[in-house]
């Protein structure tokens, strides 16, 4: 008999994981003598371990908040170990330094609304094109190309050389003037599949299914500014309104890739597949071509999507705009834009993205409905891949290709429609916060059409999400994961926790007359009360409404609090904000 190879497919498998101060200590299974091709992921931070008899380890450091919460390591932890392409299942840890936890009376409760708070900056990457203010001299050597665009001019240049001489020499004159950045999708991985076969397993635990027997999304528009839309895909083109190009600048915004077809799949497909929305409108606007797209493409984009383009109007403006697309650096131009959309009363849902940093524009602009990954199907986690932090507000399924929980042969990614190699319409399983955002655009439309008004939509998304991890709205997965049983008629009590300064630290929703706060700093001061906001713009305890006073606590790091708080009349001097 001759020898056989046999090739083992070996899956890491983590037992325990413990944190004792800053070191984190792994034990398991699955990466055998030298864990050379291991890595360590914490909270999507990837690390390097050590092997000593055994076991791994490695150090893990606090991340910076970007707010007034402390810096020490505690809250949740989601660790996960990945050698080579394979991947363990999470393995969680909770080190709370303080949680506090007491009862409310006479809760009342409306609607969140807020201001969000500032990103680390990113550096700009350059380019041969300049956004400038109007009004300004245009450097004229090495240009060869002006338009304006929403009050700015967008100045075209032979070379990077030449844009980055005149964004110098505008530097000097004290403009400011940017450079028109680059836009990325925000996916990271496709695999084929058939719809026949695969499940999207996502919509019962968004409870979308449930959500069917109400509403459909019917007399609802939303817009997929993205790579186009496959414009003869069965399951859409009965939904497609039409739309425009501005790549090709023309009125077929043809997809190409199978991204932009991918998401407005995930929004109202009705077919093989299932969008969020299946009787709601789609209005494709392609801003990314075969070549990428940059900050103008897609500011042109909005402009014609919400029917604010004088120049060139649309009949059919959308009630919704999904972007499942981003940059990382600021840009003015880009935030004025969705600004004036915004104003205009349109919902703006956008992807934080996929590089496990902080969340990309237009996703950190106050306002946009920023959604982060998480994914299942069968344990809820965060995939290293999602952006999260400052700005973060809801979260959805992005999916996970690396995983297999429920151990069915499919990859748990998101199904949804798409194009095959040849371009012609397929399927396909994709993750990514690009595959969040447009479940959250969709179940937007649903509420949109059940009367919802679309200024209350974001606070309703937002109060009915359903909470994960750190109670409260916390950095990774903003007010949690978003529940498509959200009404219009369900209001809430907010908890806040302040420092010694009286900035907010965290802060949290009543489950009726209880609630609870975590990861507070230990042996510090901290003051909690609680306040309704009955008018809905965000501040709580104004005139008329309700707010406690405030208890004081100082308590040892690892031990839990008591405040019980009784809500009285206000009289407006002690509101507070909300952060957005």
């Amino acid at each position: 008999m001759k020898d056989q190879t046999v090739m083992l497919d070996v899956v890491p498998e983590l037992s325990t994981a413990t944190l004792e101060g800053s070191t984190l200590t792994l034990r398991g299974r699955g990466w055998g003598d030298q864990p050379k091709d291991a890595v360590v992921e914490v909270n999507g931070q990837r690390l390097s371990p050590e092997l000593k008899g055994g076991v791994l380890t490695v150090t893990v450091s606090a991340p910076a908040t970007g707010s007034s919460m402390a810096t020490d390591l505690y809250g949740v932890l989601t660790v996960r170990l990945l050698v080579g392409e394979r991947a363990s299942e999470p393995v969680t840890i909770r080190k709370e330094a303080v949680t506090v936890s007491g009862t409310i009376k006479r809760p009342v409760g409306a609607a969140l609304n807020g201001q969000s708070q500032p990103t680390s900056p990113v550096p700009v990457r350059p380019t041969a094109v300049l956004i400038v203010p109007k009004g300004a001299s245009v450097p004229a050597a090495g240009l060869t190309t002006t338009r304006s665009l929403l009050g700015h001019q967008v100045a075209t240049y032979t070379d990077v050389e030449a844009a980055t001489n005149a964004l110098n020499a505008l530097a000097q004159q004290g403009i400011p003037a940017e450079y028109d950045q680059p836009i990325l999708v925000q996916d990271t991985q496709r695999i084929s599949a058939q719809a026949a076969t695969g499940v999207q397993w996502h919509w019962p635990r968004l409870g979308v299914t449930d959500a069917w027997t109400r509403t459909k999304g019917k007399g609802i528009t939303v817009a997929v500014v993205d790579t186009g839309v496959a414009l003869n895909h069965p399951d859409l083109k009965a939904n497609l309104l039409p739309g425009r190009d501005f790549v090709e600048n023309d009125r077929e915004p043809q997809d190409v890739s199978g991204h932009g077809t991918h998401v407005a799949g995930l929004i109202a497909a009705n077919g093989q597949v299932q969008g969020a929305a299946p009787e709601a409108k789609l209005l494709p606007v392609r801003v990314i071509g075969s070549q990428g797209g940059t900050v103008s493409d897609l500011v042109r984009g909005l402009l014609w999507a919400a029917g604010l383009d004088s120049e060139e109007p649309n009949p059919t403006p959308a009630q919704i705009i999904n972007l499942s697309l981003g940059t990382p650096g600021y840009s003015e131009l880009l935030a004025q834009a969705v600004e004036r959309v915004m104003d205009a009363g349109v919902i703006v849902v956008a992807a934080s993205g996929n590089d496990g940093g902080l969340p990309y524009a237009p996703a950190n602009i106050p306002g946009v409905i920023s959604v982060t990954s998480v994914s299942g199907p069968v344990t809820t986690y965060q995939p290293g891949y999602a952006n999260r932090g400052p700005g973060t507000r809801i979260a959805a399924y992005g999916g996970d290709l690396n995983a297999d929980q429920d151990s069915n042969k499919e990859r748990d990614g998101i199904l949804s429609t798409d194009l095959d190699a040849g371009g012609k319409p397929a399927y396909a399983l994709r993750q990514g916060t690009s595959m969040a955002s447009p479940q959250v655009a969709g179940i937007a439309a649903l509420l949109l059409a059940q009367g919802t008004p679309s200024r209350t939509v974001k606070a309703v998304l937002e109060s009915h999400a359903t909470d994960l991890g750190v109670p409260g709205m916390d950095l990774t997965t903003g007010w949690g994961l978003v529940n498509a049983s959200a009404t219009q008629n369900d209001p809430q009590t907010y908890v806040v926790a302040l420092n010694a300064a009286g900035q907010i630290i965290t802060y949290s929703r009543s489950t009726g007359a209880q609630f609870a706060l975590g990861s507070l700093p230990p042996a510090a001061p901290v003051q909690i009360l609680a306040g309704t906001d009955t008018d809905g713009d965000g501040r709580i305890g104004e005139a008329g409404e309700l707010l406690s006073a405030p208890v004081t606590l100082n308590t040892a790091r690892g031990q839990t609090g008591r405040a019980d708080l009784q809500l009285e009349p206000a009289d407006g001097k002690g509101a507070l904000l909300l952060p957005r």
